[in-house]
């Protein structure tokens, strides 16, 4: 699946023809859904004797089967993926950190591999660089620098999504677009300013889309968000997905600690001494209670 849009999914075959298929209604009512990069069997118009409405004949179909997923994420919405790609820009509009650990706790649900990419460093002087690097550590994720504008990292980012297929996430006008413009000339993807009056990219991307990398992966560029919220996910499974606190939770004085009020806690101590990220544990904290009031 490369593209869901006005109620048709655009599928790609193994040779690279491309079909536009309608899916069997008890597929559209599945959970979840049917997501970009969902792997399907169709079965073709032609084959069928049928005229479709999306045009009839060859290149269209039905898609009859919802082949196992590997990994889901419902924001962005995309399945099968093996590697996020979190962009946050430094400027224009301004980080949101808050939202950016919404995201790494979403990928480390699926157990994805995660790549940080902090952009737009052309903005930024080696003064707001350092302060900006002081703010982040100690960090428990692979992050690069880069810039779509003077080329800085593209070289690393292009590495990193060789083989795989991977997912580009973050807010509106960071410059996921750009990135992947600069990654691969030839996909011409469109891209946009942040909104002077409220400090918030305009989205360029409509809808998610699997596009081809060379010489070899995938990925999906994906429309910026400002929101995120957790669903069915318990406070006591949340710690597990902050890395960082693995290498501190097994002091902790109480087996099922929260980190969050228990005395003898190892991880609110190690947050105490800069062992692990003041900011981030704050983020734990509020998300944590953001879980438990919802199941109150």
């Amino acid at each position: 699946m490369i593209r869901i849009a006005g109620g048709f999914f655009a599928v790609r075959d193994l040779e690279g023809r491309e079909y536009l298929c309608r899916a069997r209604g008890k597929l559209k009512q599945r959970r979840g859904g049917i997501l970009v990069g969902d792997r399907v069997l169709i079965q073709q118009a032609a084959e069928r004797g049928e005229k479709e409405q999306a045009g009839g004949g060859a290149g269209t179909g039905i898609i009859e089967e919802l082949l196992p997923r590997k990994t889901a994420l419902m924001r962005p919405p995309v399945a099968n993926i093996d590697q996020l790609i979190l962009v946050m820009a430094l400027r224009e509009p301004e980080p949101d950190w808050n939202l950016a650990d919404r995201i790494l706790v979403l990928a480390g649900e699926e157990n994805l591999s995660v790549l940080c990419c902090l952009n737009k460093i052309d903005l930024v002087d080696d003064e707001e660089r350092e302060s900006i690097s002081r703010l982040l550590e100690p960090f428990p994720y692979n992050l690069i620098w880069t810039s779509a504008k003077n080329g800085a990292g593209i070289g690393q980012l292009r590495e990193r999504l060789h083989g795989k297929m991977s997912v580009f996430a973050g807010p509106s006008g960071v410059g996921k677009s750009s990135l992947l413009n600069a990654v691969q000339p030839g996909l011409s993807l469109k891209t946009g300013t942040v909104s002077a009056r409220i400090g918030r990219g305009r989205h360029t991307t409509r809808h998610a889309e699997l596009l081809p990398l060379s010489p070899e992966g995938l990925v999906v560029d994906t429309p910026g968000f400002s929101r995120i919220s957790f669903t069915g996910l318990a406070p006591e499974k949340l710690g597990a997905l902050f890395p960082e606190f693995a290498g501190h939770a097994g002091r902790c004085s109480f087996r099922n600690c929260s980190h969050i009020h228990e005395p003898g806690c190892a991880v609110r101590e190690a947050a105490e001494m800069g062992k692990i990220n003041s900011r981030r544990y704050e983020h734990y904290r509020l998300f944590w209670e953001e879980l438990t009031a919802k199941e109150r």
